[in-house]
C-alpha cells in the first residue's frame, strides 16, 4: 500500500483519520445547506469546517 508508506501511517490510524475528517466534513455540510436555506443562521459554517483541517503550513 504505497500511499500509507507515503504517509508514514497504517492502516488503522489512516482509516480513523479518514472518518473523523468525514464525520466533521459531513457535519460541516449539513450545516452549510442550513446556513445555504436560512442566510443568518451559522454564519461561519465554512470558515470553521475548512479551519478545522486547514494546513498550519500554508498563507492566507
Amino acid at each position: 500500500m504505497g500511499h500509507l508508506k507515503d504517509i508514514g501511517k497504517t492502516y488503522f490510524q489512516h482509516l480513523g483519520q479518514a472518518w473523523v475528517m468525514a464525520f466533521w466534513f459531513t457535519l460541516g455540510g449539513i450545516r452549510l445547506l442550513i446556513h445555504g436555506l436560512l442566510p443568518n443562521f451559522d454564519t461561519e459554517a465554512g470558515h470553521s469546517t475548512v479551519q478545522k483541517y486547514k494546513d498550519p503550513q500554508t498563507d492566507d
